[in-house]
């Protein structure tokens, strides 16, 4: 590979940056400085020191309280893991080098994105934080490819891709998620019915193994490794540059929004929609009524080239069993895929504890289970956000990325949020996710890794099942031999 796609530092990138060949970069007030064999040494007199012996790197490593406690909480704000140093890479050769570094000195490491994991899975205590956002190159390779760094905001892409008319097949529902930190997941979203995870159209990866190697794999080459990173939340790989197959996709799209008054119906529609022609985002939401009472909306849309395509009425709504219909809603892609950063950001500026969770099920489980969520109070305390979207399990093909065995299977997304910042509920909604655990396991259901607590052991090994798990435990040792990748995981 050549040297200009290893490196996926750009200019123009936010802040302040001091020389490339600097270390360190200092804070007067708490940072006592000094040298050990030529390499400049900090050390802060009342955090604590990183080992000598520390590599010269193109980029920064800040040791500060600052920036050590911005990196030290994710975005569930109730698990706390402060590192001894964040760095921010301007080359591909720094995560190679820290990695280095830390199997020499007995640190852990973990790469954080955009902090939008819930239960402190890319936190690490007393490790480095790697930042990945100054890695956020995008380049486009015609109008099916793009080249994107880790640290790339999926608005990012999106608007470099639909700029030659396309899109990758799945999108998430939040622009300023992280290439890396979705495809460390599996990466869902409304068009994952039909086009499995975001990792089913990954066919290229740079990553830096637990042993700090930078490494091309493919399907081709080295196809192990990009198998148990994709999906794999950062055990045996660091992510440092993802090719990316794309589609053509039409410059608008058509929502729309039935409401059901029942769960079966809402339940057997959505089953039946995701085998129809002419349907592209497929979804559903459960909120409760003026009455408190349960109702089910199923959104549906579809891409059209034109704006005024969207008033002519579909086919696939034919036979469908919803009690009523809002006006369709024509927007153009972008405005649509944006949708929600608005709320996003303005929930940044009060943070409040998150303690949400998301799963899929098979299709053989869903109804007893939502039945048993939706009757129990204590179970669906704090929701006020709760999608159902229908998965075809054999669509995802990336082994770590783990659905239900079956035909059918839902992915639900329960949002929970306190009833106020300072509030202690949201402890009774934690206790509410971890007793709903064992149901899920037990019925055959998997966890979405990011936005679920961290598991046990035994169920992990329930969660990968029996032949996965001893195919991620062979990769982890030969990969990361020494354990210093993502230990917030907790999967290892």
């Amino acid at each position: 590979m050549t040297k200009s796609l290893l490196r996926l530092d750009r200019s123009g990138r936010a802040g302040s940056v001091a020389s490339r060949r600097s270390v360190l970069k200092l804070t007067a007030a708490s940072l006592l400085a000094g040298s050990v064999g030529g390499v400049p040494w900090v050390k802060a007199a009342t955090q604590g020191s990183l080992p000598s012996g520390l590599p010269t790197l193109d980029g920064d490593l800040l040791v500060d309280d600052a920036h050590r406690q911005a990196a030290a909480w994710d975005g569930g704000l109730f698990v706390h893991h402060t590192p001894i140093a964040v760095l921010r890479p301007q080359s591909v050769e720094d995560v190679a080098r820290i990695v280095r570094y830390a199997n020499s000195r007995s640190l852990k490491v973990a790469m954080r994105g955009q902090g939008h994991s819930l239960y402190g899975q890319a936190l690490v205590e007393g490790g480095i934080v790697i930042d990945s956002s100054t890695l956020n190159a995008v380049r486009m390779h015609g109008q099916d490819i793009v080249d994107a760094g880790p640290g790339a905001l999926w608005g990012e892409v999106a608007k470099a891709s639909l700029a030659q008319g396309s899109l990758p097949p799945v999108m998430p529902d939040a622009m300023m998620l992280s290439v890396g930190g979705t495809l460390s997941a599996g990466g869902m979203g409304e068009t994952g019915y039909r086009h499995g995870a975001q990792v089913d159209h990954v066919v290229e990866l740079d990553v830096v193994t637990g042993r700090g190697d930078l490494v091309t794999c493919s399907a081709e080459h080295n196809a192990e490794l990009l198998r148990m990173v994709l999906a794999g939340v950062g055990q045996c790989g660091l992510i440092v540059r993802a090719r990316l197959l794309l589609m053509q996709t039409p410059a608008h799209v058509v929502m729309r929004t039935l409401i059901y008054g029942d769960m079966e119906s809402f339940l057997s529609d959505q089953a039946r929609l995701t085998q129809v022609d002419g349907l592209s985002l497929l979804n559903g939401a459960i909120s409760k009524d003026t009455q408190g009472r349960w109702q089910f909306a199923l959104l549906a849309g579809s891409f059209v080239a034109k704006a005024d395509e969207g008033n002519r009425p579909p086919a696939w709504m034919a036979g469908l069993r919803h009690k009523s219909a809002a006006a369709p809603a024509t927007t153009p892609i972008w405005d649509y895929l944006n949708r929600r950063t608005a709320r996003i950001n303005a929930a940044k500026v009060n943070p409040q504890p998150s303690p949400s969770i998301a799963l899929t099920l098979p299709d053989s489980s869903i109804r007893p289970f939502l039945t048993h969520l939706l009757s129990t109070p204590e179970a669906s305390i704090g929701i006020w956000f709760f999608e159902v979207s229908p998965k075809i399990p054999e669509r995802h093909r990336q082994p770590l990325q783990k659905v239900p065995a079956g035909n059918m299977a839902y992915e639900l997304r329960m949002q929970r949020r306190p009833s106020a910042v300072d509030a202690p509920d949201h402890r009774a909604m934690l206790a509410a996710n971890q007793a709903l655990l064992p149901r899920v396991l037990e019925a055959g259901g998997k966890i979405y890794p990011p936005y679920a607590p961290v598991l046990p052991k035994t169920q992990w090994q329930q969660h990968y099942g029996v032949e996965t798990w001893q195919r991620f435990a062979a990769a982890k040792k030969r990969f990361d031999p020494n354990g210093v990748l993502t230990p917030g995981a907790g999967i290892f």
